[in-house]
């Protein structure tokens, strides 16, 4: 769309930044006022608003979940999954999305986890690096965008998990809301105009490739699961799975988790 200058014909000035710490860093922009929108893993976005955070949720931007890879080092002696339960989790941040979703498959697998089963890598290529060393770690991370790194020899991929609600959702601060919700409407229209011309695009799984670097193969598989959200409707029933699984987790109390998720999406959006 930037590229396309479809939010500049929509009197949008539109500034995008990439974030590769991921989204406990994008949640602490967006209490920082640093952003005024941010995409964040649905889970992320929901813990950190039910925790304080004074923003909302505008829209759905996928309705298809994430589907997170399992990662050891290649060459890690793994024969079974049990083999996992003393390692420690690579993770970008803290309240990152790797860091909820090993909080998530740790406890999926009778394990509870504490801040010392963590490292901090920062980012992806962090992650490339920890996993290297002698002293074996998991790490967990879009599985599309890890398979590349399986392929080169860099990652074993031992597992994997699929959570039961959308990918991700875009948030904005409750100021900027208010002071613009007719922009962010504008926004979100233009957004979904591309993705639905996108997704029609015979090539896209080759522009996918090429930019990500991905296979033409895993990029086509990616792109036959993905299904952007194109009608603006948020899944309220789904943020409240999200909010019940943190909880189990052990990554938000009872009082937050009990909370009205319906509260996390501001009015702009269409719920269900």
């Amino acid at each position: 769309a930037l590229e396309r200058r479809a939010f500049v014909r929509a009197k949008i000035d539109v500034k995008w930044q990439t974030i590769p710490q991921g989204t406990g860093e994008m949640c602490k922009m967006l209490r920082q006022d640093r952003v005024d929108m941010a995409v964040l893993v649905t889970e992320g976005a929901v813990r950190d608003i039910l925790l304080g955070n004074p923003s909302r949720i505008v829209s759905t931007l996928v309705d298809s979940p994430l589907t997170w890879g399992v990662h050891v080092g290649s060459g890690t002696p793994i024969t079974d999954l049990a083999d996992l339960d003393q390692m420690p989790f690579a993770i970008s941040r803290f309240n990152s999305g790797s860091h909820l979703m090993a909080t998530v498959y740790a406890k999926k697998h009778g394990r509870t986890l504490t801040e010392k089963d963590f490292i901090v890598v920062d980012d992806l290529a962090g992650a490339v690096q920890r996993l290297r060393s002698t002293e074996p770690a998991i790490f967990l991370w879009e599985k599309a965008m890890t398979a590349s790194y399986v392929q080169q020899g860099l990652f074993d991929r031992v597992d994997e998990i699929t959570p039961e609600w959308p990918a991700f959702v875009v948030v904005a601060r409750e100021g900027f809301v208010k002071d613009n919700s007719g922009a962010i409407a504008r926004l979100m229209r233009v957004f979904r105009d591309q993705a639905k011309g996108f997704q029609e695009k015979k090539n896209a799984p080759e522009i996918i490739a090429s930019r990500y670097g991905m296979t033409p193969a895993n990029a086509t598989e990616w792109n036959s699961m993905l299904k952007w959200n194109l009608d603006g409707v948020v899944d309220v029933s789904a943020l409240q799975v999200v909010a019940d699984t943190l909880h189990l987790a052990g990554m938000l109390d009872e009082k937050a988790a009990t909370e009205t998720v319906s509260g996390c999406v501001v009015p702009l959006a269409r719920m269900k």
